[in-house]
């Protein structure tokens, strides 16, 4: 048995809720914490990312810097306060109901809340998917906003933009917005836990 921490992803500012339960090492590094919030809400890992620790509902750009955990930018620029590769989950957060941000791609802003639900004990490969609920929206869509307008396009056939329904097609394809495989995201999830070495 080892202990887990058993988390909540939610995509911020879509009803109905965008979210994933997984289960986590809480020995886990910050950029590799990173590739199971990727895997399990269905992204391409493509763009940067960051976590913060916000005070209540604070928004990620409106967190003091000294509050961040980025990567450092190839040629030296926007150097964060910290770097998220000196610091573990169990580090920025230990205790159940504790929330942090996770930002991915400075661009679109697409906002996760991360929600400490409990620490257990389980003798489940980790990381480990529990729980999904709607997909996430393309990736470039446009973030919140883009992504509520071409899910728009894409059910109303009529639309006055009829000439850009093509580009709603393309984006969702001919899968209706918030559409998802469980199985796929907890394959992709799967294959982020360590392999198991064959004894000789």
């Amino acid at each position: 048995m080892t202990l887990a921490d058993q988390l909540r992803i939610e995509l911020r500012d879509f009803k109905p809720a965008i979210y994933s339960d997984v289960l986590v090492d809480p020995a886990t590094p910050l950029p590799k914490f990173h590739k199971p919030i990727q895997a399990a809400m269905g992204w391409e890992d493509v763009r940067m990312h960051g976590f913060v620790v916000p005070m209540k509902s604070e928004r990620y750009s409106r967190v003091q810097a000294n509050r961040h955990f980025e990567k450092p930018q190839a040629g030296g620029w926007g150097v964060p306060a910290n770097n998220e590769s000196r610091f573990k989950l169990q580090d920025v957060m230990a205790t159940p109901k504790d929330k942090r941000l996770y930002l991915y791609d400075f661009g679109d802003d697409w906002e996760h809340v991360i929600t400490l639900k409990s620490v257990v004990e389980t003798d489940t490969p980790l990381p480990h998917l529990l729980k999904a609920q709607n997909g996430c929206p393309p990736e470039d869509s446009g973030g919140p906003g883009g992504a509520e307008y071409w899910a728009v396009v894409w059910y109303e056939k009529a639309h006055a933009e009829h000439a850009e329904h093509d580009v709603a097609l393309d984006m969702f394809g001919e899968h209706e917005p918030g559409w998802l495989v469980f199985e796929a995201l907890q394959k992709a999830v799967t294959q982020l836990q360590p392999k198991l070495r064959r004894v000789q």
